[in-house]
């Protein structure tokens, strides 16, 4: 199945922003399979380069990214495309940071283990807001 944006034949876009590179070996291969079109890099600025250049559909942003946080990716994406769907991944459930990132419209989740929940978490992120 190929995740596809309903208003266009293209392939849903996805900005995956963790400092670790363990993390983007293990969560590209299951969003390229499922289709998304997926651009990843462990460097805010990099990030903050393809948000302003090539918007994604979906933002997926570490809390933790060396000198930044995934929550300064989300602002960006919320000043530039409002409608943009962004996701924080933590290490351990967060309610402070879930309320910062729900005031952008994001959501804010512990980090998937695995491909299901991975995917699930994605879905979810387009389902709740329908490109």
């Amino acid at each position: 199945m190929l995740a596809k944006c309903a208003a266009a034949s293209m392939p849903y876009s996805v900005l995956v922003v963790d400092q670790h590179p363990v993390v983007l070996a293990t969560w590209v291969p299951p969003l390229l399979d499922a289709g998304y079109e997926v651009t990843a890099t462990t460097s805010f600025e990099e990030a903050r380069h393809h948000l302003a250049a090539r918007p994604p559909n979906l933002l997926i942003a570490a809390s933790r990214l060396r000198g930044f946080n995934g929550m300064h990716l989300v602002m960006c994406a919320h000043v530039n495309r409002p409608g943009m769907s962004a996701i924080v991944t933590t290490p351990a459930r967060d309610p402070i940071l879930e309320a910062e990132a729900s005031v952008f419209g994001a959501s804010c989740v512990v980090a998937p283990e695995n491909r299901a929940e991975l995917l699930a978490v994605v879905a979810r992120a387009f389902s709740s807001r329908p490109m």
